[in-house]
């Protein structure tokens, strides 16, 4: 049985549940609460997640954050060098890998200034050399961040590469959590504002010196 939990952006998103399977579920899409531990990695926690529509009609995509500790602190998200993943739940009953990645990367400059576009140029280059052919409805993009390492992109399970450094993936995280993300209730639902409040603790001291 699901209980609904309370959200001001219920009539946007639709319904954001939780299962006895601890499982979310954005849009009739379930969600894992955790991503379980690896050898690389620890475990990660569904921070928040949302549902994008394109002209309040089309369904783009179910974003969900996961991050070793869960957090409502943008500067915590955005900063501190610990793992995350960035999962893009594709809705679109069939749309082309190329136009997903130009839709990131115009979403991504937006928060992004001159300067700091140009200093990321072959990043993006290299991140839109892996979107090629079709995607379909409920096929997955994940963006790993792997601290020391920079950003692997898996895309529909396969593992496309790394995207050296962290100013790739910090400006990927702006599209959902910056000061100008894709939708202000989309940022919201990111950081937290449907999940039970023991899932929404601000990470403390966590925040890089430098």
């Amino acid at each position: 049985m699901k209980v609904l939990t309370p959200v001001f952006a219920f009539i946007l998103y639709g319904v954001f549940t939780m299962s006895s399977a601890n499982a979310y579920e954005v849009a009739d899409v379930q969600l894992a609460e955790v991503v379980p531990a690896t050898a690389e990695r620890p475990e990660l926690k569904l921070n928040g997640a949302a549902l994008r529509e394109l002209y309040l009609l089309i369904k783009s995509y179910v974003g969900s954050l996961y991050l070793e500790q869960a957090s409502s602190d943008t500067d915590y998200i955005l900063n501190s060098e610990s793992h995350k993943r960035m999962v893009f739940h594709v809705m679109m009953k069939k749309v082309g890998a190329r136009r997903i990645a130009n839709a990131l990367q115009e979403a991504l400059v937006v928060n992004l200034t001159k300067t700091q576009h140009n200093e990321l140029v072959e990043e993006l280059d290299q991140m839109l050399s892996y979107f090629d052919g079709t995607m379909h409805a409920g096929e997955e993009a994940i963006f790993d961040y792997l601290p020391g390492q920079g950003t692997r992109i898996t895309i529909n399970g396969v593992v496309k590469g790394v995207i050296p450094g962290r100013d790739y993936f910090r400006a990927m995280l702006a599209i959902w959590v910056g000061e100008n993300p894709v939708g202000h209730a989309f940022k919201d639902e990111i950081l937290g504002a449907s999940m039970p409040k023991k899932n929404t603790q601000v990470a403390e001291g966590a925040l890089p010196t430098q």
